[in-house]
């Protein structure tokens, strides 16, 4: 009588699923939240600063000064992270890193589509 190998089993199951599979990230569009591109550096202390911010429509803008750091929600745009208080051009703006990576900002106007 042999025994019942429920391990091995397993393991073959296992074998039909991959252990990584890439999927689209799914964002809910809103319209006050605007993803942009950033370029940043990492101070010697290990913190992230950004210095510019490319908009969707590609024009760059240079952040002239960080005024403040805080972990922060977002209630108009939706979504949580920190919080950067940049000063561009004269105006302030929230700038937002969230934890997956991305940036975001407050768009003033809802976007039309």
């Amino acid at each position: 009588m042999g025994v019942y190998d429920y391990h091995q089993e397993r393991a073959e199951e296992d074998d039909k699923v991959p252990l990584y599979e890439k999927r689209p990230e799914v964002r809910k569009e809103n319209p006050y939240k605007v993803y942009v591109g950033v370029t940043a550096d990492f101070t010697e202390d290990g913190m992230l600063t950004p210095k510019s911010i490319r908009w969707e429509d590609g024009r760059v803008y240079e952040i002239d000064r960080v005024r403040s750091v805080q972990r922060m929600a977002s209630r108009k745009a939706g979504g949580a992270g920190l919080r950067y208080e940049c000063r561009i051009q004269g105006s302030s703006v929230g700038l937002y890193y969230e934890g997956n990576g991305l940036w975001f900002v407050e768009r003033k106007a809802p976007r039309m589509t």
